[in-house]
């Protein structure tokens, strides 16, 4: 008899496939996993009453997944006890097919465009009262309302109702939050038009109003205002006397909320001037908010989230925008 090994039977690879084929196999793993993780970070899930951001979840998963790789190869490492193991290798394909049909799935759900992103506001409740009392949304589009209730061990909620008054049908009502406490409220903006909300704990009290546009972007002859870096970028804004005055503002402060408040006077001891308070925008995002013009004059304007830092006057009683130069001697009449 011979004590030499029985040489092993069936087909044998060269060498160099065994890792060629290992890498290729994880490369394959990696692709679909990664597939999968981006296509989570574009969702909002919810899971038992919790929303969870896109991106949370898919740092969860990789943690998870990871998690399993560690223990896996442990186990592999350990010893022939585990790897003789009949149902390993069937597992370790079926596990692997499951993620590359996930990653294939995965190609199928579509980024979000810019257009989807939703319209963030802010709304405040302190003192039983919201501030502000007006908000701006654009018809059709995703509204995100951050509520923030300052008023401890008190309940509060918004509720936006399909009509000026709350005998009309509720379009949405949000959960009621003890404060101090937040909620992010999100629904898709009603048809162009205006429509009241109140708290619904504190309906007579706390009451406001939506005004909802056709879309976004300035219209002919609009005031134009930016806010950027906690400033207003156009400090003095001028407007003709008589008629309506539109300001088109543009929040460009990305997480930072802003809006406009102009007084019937030369400071904030002034009174507010009626509709001159414009509902607050959370950057990036834009918003266009009208009022009677005022009689001529100068008015001072500012912001209520950043009173020091941002400021300017509005006269009234030129063009609007700005100040049109004087024509110069030789330039000919404009026929009106």
């Amino acid at each position: 008899m011979s004590d030499e090994a029985p040489e092993p039977r069936g087909p044998r690879l060269p060498h160099i496939a065994y890792p060629a084929l290992a890498a290729g196999f994880v490369a394959l793993l990696v692709w679909s996993f990664s597939r999968i993780l981006l296509a989570v970070s574009t969702l909002r899930l919810h899971v038992g009453g919790t929303d969870i951001g896109g991106k949370t979840a898919a740092a969860a998963i990789a943690l998870l997944v990871a998690l399993n790789v560690l223990v896996g190869s442990a186990l592999v490492a350990y010893g022939r006890r585990v790897r003789r193991r009949p149902a390993s290798f069937p597992l370790l394909l079926g596990a692997g097919a499951l993620l590359v049909a996930g990653g294939v799935a995965a190609l199928s759900v579509k980024q979000p465009s810019a257009e989807a992103k939703p319209q963030v506001v802010t709304l405040v409740a302190q003192g039983v009262k919201f501030v502000p009392t007006s908000l701006s949304f654009q018809a059709g589009k995703p509204v995100t309302v951050d509520f923030d209730n300052k008023d401890a061990g008190t309940q509060h909620n918004f509720v936006l109702f399909n009509g000026s008054d709350a005998t009309a049908p509720a379009l949405f009502t949000g959960d009621l939050i003890t404060g101090p406490g937040t909620a992010k409220y999100m629904f898709t903006a009603p048809p162009p038009g205006m429509y009241f909300f109140h708290c619904q704990v504190h309906p007579t009290q706390m009451t406001g109003t939506a005004t909802v546009t056709a879309g976004p972007g300035p219209s002919p002859g609009v005031i134009n205002e930016t806010a950027r870096g906690i400033v207003f970028l156009q400090p003095q804004l001028t407007a003709p006397a008589g008629g309506q005055i539109t300001i088109h503002f543009d929040n460009q402060d990305a997480g930072i909320p802003h809006d406009i408040v102009v007084y019937n006077g030369k400071d904030a001891n002034s009174p507010i001037l009626p509709g001159g308070s414009s509902p607050s925008v959370t950057g990036p995002g834009s918003i266009d908010f009208a009022f009677a013009a005022p009689p001529p004059g100068t008015y001072f304007f500012r912001c209520m989230f950043h009173p020091a830092q941002m400021t300017g006057t509005l006269t009234v009683g030129g063009p609007p925008g700005g100040p049109t130069p004087a024509p110069s001697a030789s330039a000919s009449p404009t026929p009106t």
